[in-house]
């Protein structure tokens, strides 16, 4: 008699499903206050499913720190077409954008509540690939000749990205000049890396 296989109680679905409360309660209440158990309730299920599907809480954050990325890096890639320099404004737009419709997310991703999780195989490919639209758009910028040429593709998107991070961060914490334009301040920087800035 062939033995027959258990079933498999703890499917990717239901994977998904805690995932998606997970990242609901963080990004409305910050990873502060995330509950396995909560979590497991709002899914339908028992706390064994969350630690056997994510190993810890730890984990599960993890979990919802790639979502985050998923999600910033789709809203990224939104803002991406055929030309060379409205692409780069508009990453810019969509990053502060994104920023500031998930202010709690943007901050497991980017901020202090990041430091306890241990980086995975997992987290550094989201994080990557979060980053990509912008070098990929730098280095086109490069190649066309909208950037001074010889410039280093690294570091011209760490300084576009500085500044876009921190007007995110200006803006959400209510600090940014009320008299200040936001827009006119992120072309500022763009436009000091042009070939023809005179």
């Amino acid at each position: 008699m062939v033995a027959m296989a258990r079933p498999k109680v703890h499917t990717d679905e239901l994977r998904d499903r805690l995932l998606d409360e997970a990242v609901a309660v963080v990004g409305e209440r910050g990873v502060d206050a995330l509950s396995v158990r909560e979590v497991a309730r709002a899914a339908g299920t028992s706390t064994t499913a969350v630690y056997s599907l994510f190993g810890n809480k730890e984990g599960l954050i993890r979990g919802v720190l790639v979502r985050a990325f998923e999600s910033f890096t789709a809203a990224q890639e939104s803002a991406t077409g055929a030309e060379v320099e409205s692409d780069l404004a508009n990453l810019g737009v969509q990053y502060v954008g994104w920023a500031l419709g998930n202010p709690r997310l943007y901050e497991l991703m980017f901020g202090e509540s990041r430091a306890g999780i241990a980086p995975t195989a997992e987290t550094e490919a989201a994080s990557a690939r979060a980053i990509a639209p912008l070098r990929h758009g730098v280095a086109r910028a490069i190649d066309t000749g909208v950037f001074r040429e010889g410039a280093d593709v690294d570091t011209v998107a760490a300084s576009l990205w500085s500044q876009v991070h921190g007007l995110s961060l200006l803006l959400l914490s209510g600090h940014f000049p009320a008299a200040a334009d936001p827009a006119a301040s992120a072309m500022a920087v763009i436009d000091g890396w042009r070939a023809d800035r005179g």
